[in-house]
């Protein structure tokens, strides 16, 4: 069994309360280059206005406030932008004649089932194949768009991040 104790000395709380009340920062003249100013009035201006967004809990509060504000409208803007890109490649997104095979097929047989259950009758058996043909249609519409978008924002992120996805 290890048991760790932390002793506070004084030091150490004087230590705390120094950090907790920013008397351990640097000085404020340290947080700007003298050379970047041509006169000292703006330097020091410029240092005064370091110190007093340093120290003043209202100005971190609403920089942060402000932060998140941001962030958050930027996160929005992304998720239109995308869903716009989106639909955009599903419009026109086309499946190919072996994909219309398929989906007939499963189409027509989801339609035998449907009626060897007596769920439809059998006057309803061509409505019901060109229901199902239907529905069919838009899951593989939206599975190819899946994909497609899919592969473009990995392309934009690899060249983004100047990296590469070899295909799996």
């Amino acid at each position: 069994m290890e048991l760790n104790a932390r002793i506070e000395t004084a030091e150490s709380v004087k230590e705390k309360a120094k950090t907790a009340l920013g008397f351990d920062l640097s000085s404020a003249l340290d947080l700007c280059s003298r050379g970047d100013f041509t006169t000292d009035e703006a330097y020091l201006d410029a240092c005064t206005h370091a110190e007093l967004e340093r120290s003043s809990p209202e100005y971190r509060n609403a920089r942060n406030r402000l932060k998140a504000a941001l962030r958050a409208r930027q996160e929005e803007q992304a998720r239109k932008a995308q869903s716009e890109n989106y639909k955009a490649i599903r419009s026109s997104v086309s499946l190919d004649s072996v994909d219309k095979h398929n989906i007939d097929e499963e189409a027509a047989a989801l339609a035998r089932r449907d009626l060897s259950a007596n769920r439809i009758a059998a006057s309803d058996l061509g409505a019901t194949i060109e229901k199902y043909a239907a529905e069919l249609t838009e899951k593989a519409k939206d599975s190819k768009a899946a994909a497609l978008f899919s592969m473009l924002c990995c392309a934009v992120n690899c060249k983004e991040r100047r990296t590469h996805h070899e295909p799996v």
